[in-house]
């Protein structure tokens, strides 16, 4: 997929076919040929880290 000169990242995984930042897209990244996969984690108000791209959870949970 690809060449010596140009990698492709994964930006929380392959979520078009899993949800996003999750074990399942990253998972399907490595099978779908990424070079590398990108999370994002961020620090919750009791300072745990959470694996999630938005500083809430509006745009991925109902």
């Amino acid at each position: 997929m690809t060449n010596a000169q140009t990698k492709v990242i994964a930006h929380r995984g392959f979520s078009g076919v899993a949800p996003e930042n999750t074990l399942a897209a990253f998972q399907k990244a490595i099978e779908a040929g990424a070079d590398y996969f990108e999370l994002d984690v961020h620090t919750t108000k009791d300072d745990s880290l959470v694996v999630i791209h938005d500083t809430t959870v509006n745009r991925t949970a109902s």
